[in-house]
């Protein structure tokens, strides 16, 4: 078991000083998936996960109804870089501009009329 932090910036209302929040996700992974996991991920390790999200309940000692959501991995995958990094932004003046599509193509042969009733 091992927790993927997701952190994501924000600006409150009434403040322009943006700030961050974090969510750590606890994350199951069985089998060799777990091994290579433990093996080969570390705390600061950039990971894609995929997974179904699973929730389970328990009870404590003392009688409490507990749950627990999580996400049982199917596929993890260490990325480039560590939670320090972040890629680049690509240049702007570098890419190429996409070329518009020709008259006739794509969706125009359903037709332009918008006085029929629609079909369903």
């Amino acid at each position: 078991m091992f927790a993927v932090a997701c952190t994501r910036s924000y600006i409150p209302a009434g403040s322009s000083e943006p700030r961050e929040l974090t969510d750590f996700i606890p994350c199951v992974a069985w089998g060799n998936l777990a091994e290579n996991c433990g093996n080969n991920l570390s705390k600061g390790s950039r990971v894609f996960v995929q997974g179904r999200i699973s929730v389970r309940s328990y009870e404590t000692q003392d009688g409490q109804k507990r749950y627990r959501t999580e996400v049982v991995c199917d596929f993890v995958a260490q990325t480039m870089g560590s939670e320090h990094q972040q890629a680049a932004p690509a240049p702007r003046a570098s890419a190429p501009q996409p070329k518009p599509a020709a008259p006739g193509t794509g969706f125009d042969s359903m037709g332009s009329s918008t006085d029929e009733e629609i079909p369903f």
